[in-house]
């Protein structure tokens, strides 16, 4: 037997043995071929599917909600990458603890590959299950980790190539894995692996950046982008049950008089006092939330309920049952009592759907006939329910270009237009800056039981000259992070981020934000920097206070070559 591991002489079965001598002769790496020994000691055999068990809907809903951080970051950063995972022809899965697919985007042609072996949305990635992958790998090492072709254990998965990383805290606690996947091919080369690698590793890094960041300032630019909403507004898939609690806001809380805005304002109250559906049109971080939720009240529906879904952050598996609703025993997982979905929850008061553009084209058939007939049929159902809401649907696309595209129903869009709203960026209403600023600053300095701020007219110079593509959510995060360090008075040039220091009028058009590689080191720098001052360099309060080990602060400070 030569050199051959006694481990897997001892494997009874002899597929199962055989396959994994051959793969220890021709040099599949140690942590591979220890997987694949666990895999056989499961009782996997290699030659079968392998394929995990259909989904159940009420647990991947719980386990979606239990990770619910880790999903907003993943689904806001991966969007970044959506270009990229196209042209390399990959997809990307964020998972779970145990190995659960939480989330999915990218290349539709390899989606639809691991669709054929029950490897979407909530279905799981578990070794027991499935033999040797990557996310299981990344799990099991908590290192990054590639795993190729054939050194897939099971023979349905030799068509992958799959790198993952694990998501960590900054106590290396796992918080989950990414993974990025495209179909093999021999011929790749070894700059595009690592590329692949490299690229798990940034997503995997932003999320664990973005989560401690959110430990250090209380309000977060990723939670709050990721959400799709206005500050201080409902997250995404919180009291799916029923009518969304988010807090009720006037038009007196958009601050502004430049005249795009006042001209959007006008528009809107004008609409909320009459009955069609509404298409707000703006970019991410603009406030289209904030305005629906204005128009809701501003007209005769203010006493029913508003309910908000961010249709870009719902799995397709989900799409249907939580705006139709569905009976029971509709599918594995339904609640026995069935479940009502956003449209009959939003009876007698608004439904507004975020990003319509991201729903299919299936999905957008049945939305267009719940529009047009005013009834709702849940899944599993033969009634047709009636419902009596106003639809106010959002986009940060313009809608008619994905109609000319074939992405988006042109019918639906008509039914949808009937009264058109466009937000304006914060880049066209520079002149509101310094009274949104003031506001921003007064409400951080409510927060934090501090004075309010002054801005140097050097800063505010510096924040003017800056484009920001964030819109109005980027000035407020940028506001509640300098009301997290700035323990002076007035803020100066030297206390701004340093996205804004370095940018300008080129930097329209990307949004930057301190979870990305490049700006989170010099953040965390000022963050400790500030921390060890306020406690007057005790490491124990510190940490405590940053929610890290002193063991932990201490390697980050000697990192930024800080002494105490």
């Amino acid at each position: 037997m030569g050199n051959v591991d006694p481990e897997i002489i001892a494997l009874s079965d002899p597929e199962c043995r055989d396959y994994i001598r051959q793969g220890q002769e021709r040099g599949v790496q140690g942590r591979i071929i220890e997987s694949w020994q666990r895999s056989a000691r499961m009782g996997l055999n290699p030659y079968h599917r392998n394929t995990p068990a259909p989904v159940e809907l009420s647990q991947f809903k719980r386990r979606l909600e239990q990770n619910l951080e880790i999903v907003e970051l993943y689904q806001f950063y991966i969007r970044r990458f959506s270009g990229l995972l196209e042209q390399l022809g990959a997809c990307s899965f964020v998972c779970d603890t145990d190995g659960y697919i939480l989330s999915r985007a990218g290349y539709g042609k390899v989606l639809h590959f691991f669709d054929n072996y029950s490897l979407s949305e909530g279905s799981t990635c578990c070794e027991k299950v499935i033999g040797t992958n990557a996310p299981s790998l990344a799990l099991i090492t908590r290192e990054p980790v590639v795993v190729t072709a054939d050194e897939h254990y099971t023979k349905t998965y030799h068509p992958a190539f799959c790198a993952a990383s694990p998501i960590l805290d900054e106590n290396r606690n796992l918080l989950g894995c990414v993974e990025i996947t495209k179909f093999f091919d021999p011929h790749i080369s070894d700059e595009l692996r690592k590329h692949l690698l490299n690229l798990t590793i940034s997503l995997s890094d932003m999320i664990r950046n973005e989560v401690f960041l959110g430990r250090l300032i209380k309000s977060s630019p990723v939670h709050s982008a990721a959400r799709g909403g206005v500050p201080g507004g409902p997250r995404i898939l919180r009291n799916v049950d029923g009518p969304d609690d988010g807090p009720r806001l006037s038009f007196s809380r958009i601050v502004g008089t430049s005249p795009p805005l006042v001209k959007a304002v006008q528009t809107a109250k004008v609409y909320g006092r009459k009955e069609g559906n509404i298409l707000v049109l703006g970019e991410t971080g603009t406030g289209k939330e904030l305005f629906a939720r204005a128009i809701h009240e501003e007209g005769p529906r203010r006493d029913g309920p508003f309910v908000a879904m961010n249709c870009a952050a719902i799995p397709l598996e989900l799409a249907e049952s939580e705006l139709f609703g569905y009976e029971r025993g509709a599918f594995t997982g339904a609640k026995t009592e069935g479940h009502p979905g956003k449209f009959e929850t939003a009876h007698g008061g608004t439904i507004f759907l975020d990003e319509i553009n991201s729903m299919p084209l299936p999905v957008q058939a049945k939305i267009l006939r719940v529009v047009e007939t005013k009834r709702v049929s849940r899944i599993g159902g033969k009634r047709e329910i009636p419902v009596d809401a106003r639809i106010i649907a959002a986009s940060n696309r313009n809608l008619a270009d994905e109609v000319a595209a074939g992405t988006f129903r042109k019918d639906l869009f008509y039914r949808l237009n009937v009264l058109p709203l466009r937000v304006p960026p914060l880049r066209e209403m520079k002149g509101d800056l310094h009274e949104l600023l003031t506001a921003f600053l007064r409400d951080a300095a409510a927060e934090n039981g501090t004075p309010a701020k002054r801005i140097s007219d050097g800063a505010m110079r510096r924040l003017v000259a800056y484009d920001w593509p964030g819109n109005v959510r980027e000035l407020r995060n940028c506001v509640g992070y300098l009301g997290f360090t700035v323990e002076e008075e007035e803020i100066l040039e030297h206390h701004l981020p340093p996205e804004i220091l370095q940018g300008g009028s080129e930097t329209t058009g990307t949004q930057v934000t301190p979870g990305e590689p490049g700006n989170f080191d010099s953040l965390e720098r000022m963050f400790l920097v500030e921390t060890m001052r306020k406690f007057q360099g005790n490491a124990v309060e510190a940490a405590k206070s940053l929610g890290i080990s002193r063991s932990t602060l201490y390697r980050k400070l000697k990192k930024h070559l800080i002494t105490g």
